[in-house]
């Protein structure tokens, strides 16, 4: 009985130690595969886009690796040499790591060693990059973050109707709030924020400069500020001239407005035309545009389809026709006129920016105060989304500038919508589609609340049709009173891609992760 029990000890010592050494063994190879996953992304990263394995690249590689695989942890693995990354297809840098593990209780039965093998690559997912700015610039955004709304609706109320002349136009603001001879504003801390995006943003565009030219990626941004409208007209292409001296035939230069005619007892309503000349064009115009003609049943139970093969929309509807190339009254943008609407609230942001390379010196100059950056106005959520879609179609009026492929890389491309606060457009300011109250382009009632509630239905059917045309779409809610709604997250790609920042630390971080996001150095096995 006794030989018995021992003898089954013998197999069942086997099944026990080789339990030991696989899991000693499972866990080596875990490190090892660990050490070389870090060795390649140390490796890529120092690599760049010179598509080269030099010195520093094969030391990142190596340091990297021992410092993961200490020989505690894989006393076999001593020899340098056998370290050696490898360069693949579209620069994706490769490395095998090699080693043996002794057994413990398994060389009792003839089993000396457990041989470890593991492979890694990794990639820069640098594609070329298009980024669009959408930016909120409304009167709130003169406050400092920490307000809440009522305060800073009370702030802007008590700081606005400024002016200062930039360009030869006269700009009108909001002053921005300022603490012990420090600019606490909104504005600022969003400039802040935009500076060291673009200084994250330079470093994977100066490893896009060290390729040659014929293979060299690119980054580009575009930015549309907004507020109840939006300045499109005296838009700066890349090229430098605006829009309106490249396609003076996609805007109307007569503007029709409701007024009382006859006098005396005899009075009635009436449409007068004003026409403008090139004297009030090029000198007194800002820029700013009404939307071209539009329908007002479009609700949040009545919504359609903007792009794509489910393309739905009513005909009417020509300022959601993103695509649709101006060439009649109804289709082309008015030239904005105050003057013609009375005391009626009105603010033209900074001129939009079309796609284009920026230094980092001509990407904080635009955002400066004294170049016209500045917070006025109500808050169209959906009319600075429209022209980001006008801006990134490849079928429209921009179908030009928006290649899938340049160098024969591929083009990503992205929207950072900002914005401080929610839907207000109120029913007696003069925005993009005229005082609602009288005019009733979005309503049929004039009612602030379903203009808000319509003009919400219009922003997320935008934000839908960019994320169908291959678009990524970042929501930051910004400032201490904000949250994070469900539209913005509806708005946005999803997880990951939204964001609330309540004060300049936050926004901050926002933007830097935004940048990870898009400047991604990844794992490809």
């Amino acid at each position: 009985m006794l030989a018995i029990s021992a003898a089954a000890l013998i197999p069942l010592t086997a099944v026990i130690g080789s339990g030991v050494d696989m899991s000693r063994a499972y866990l080596t190879r875990t490190r090892l595969q660990q050490a070389c996953d870090a060795g390649v992304l140390a490796g890529r990263k120092v690599m760049g886009s010179t598509g080269q394995i030099n010195t520093a690249v094969s030391t990142a590689v190596r340091d990297y690796v021992r410092f993961n695989l200490p020989t505690d942890v894989a006393p076999a693995f001593t020899d340098d040499s056998t370290i050696n990354p490898t360069l693949g297809t579209n620069d994706e840098l490769s490395l095998t790591l090699s080693t043996h593990l002794d057994t413990t209780v398994m060389q009792l039965f003839g089993k000396q060693d457990f041989a470890l093998s593991v492979d890694c690559s990794a990639r820069n997912d640098y594609s070329n990059i298009d980024i669009v700015l959408v930016l909120d610039t409304t009167g709130s955004m003169a406050c400092k973050a920490a307000r809440t709304s009522s305060q800073c609706s009370s702030y802007a109320n008590s700081n606005s109707n400024k002016t200062m002349t930039v360009g030869g136009k006269t700009v009108t603001y909001v002053g921005e709030e300022v603490e012990n001879s420090v600019n606490i504003s909104r504005m600022q801390v969003l400039r802040n924020a935009l500076a060291s995006f673009k200084t994250q943003m330079s470093i994977i565009e100066t490893q896009f400069a060290n390729a040659s030219e014929n293979t060299r990626k690119r980054i580009r941004y575009a930015v549309v500020p907004f507020s109840q409208m939006v300045n499109a007209g005296l838009s700066i292409g890349s090229n430098g001239t605006t829009l309106y001296s490249r396609q003076p035939g996609w805007f109307n230069s007569d503007l029709s407005y409701n007024s009382t005619c006859g006098s005396g007892r005899n009075t009635y309503s009436c449409t007068v035309t004003a026409s403008h000349n090139s004297n009030w064009i090029n000198n007194t115009w800002d820029g700013c545009v009404e939307e071209r003609a539009t329908i007002n049943t479009i609700t949040p139970t009545n919504t359609y389809s903007m792009v794509g093969p489910s393309k739905n929309l009513p005909a009417g509807a020509h300022d959601l026709q993103i695509d649709e190339t101006p060439t009649s009254t109804a289709t082309r943008w008015t030239m904005a006129d105050k003057s013609y609407f009375g005391s009626a609230q009105y603010a033209c942001p900074r001129a939009m920016l079309e796609l284009q390379p920026m230094s980092n010196t001509d990407f904080n100059n635009y955002f400066a105060f004294s170049n016209g950056f500045v917070a006025n106005g109500g808050t169209y959520l959906d009319i600075g989304m429209l022209w980001a879609a006008r801006l990134l179609s490849r079928n429209g009026l921009w179908s030009a500038d928006n290649p899938t492929i340049h160098n024969g890389w591929p083009v990503s491309r992205y929207v950072i919508f900002m914005t401080d606060g929610e839907m207000d457009t109120g029913s007696t300011g003069y925005g993009a589609y005229r005082p609602e109250n009288t005019y009733r382009r979005i309503t049929t009632n004039g009612n602030a609340t379903t203009s808000n509630e319509n003009h919400t239905a219009r922003w997320l059917m935008i934000c839908t049709a960019i994320k169908n045309m291959d678009a990524k779409i970042f929501a930051i809610s910004f400032s201490g009173g904000s949250t994070l709604t469900s539209d913005m997250i509806n708005c946005s790609s999803g997880d990951g891609y939204n964001f609330r920042a309540a004060d300049e630390a936050a926004l901050q971080r926002a933007f830097r992760d935004i940048g990870n996001t898009i400047g991604s150095l990844r794992l490809s096995q």
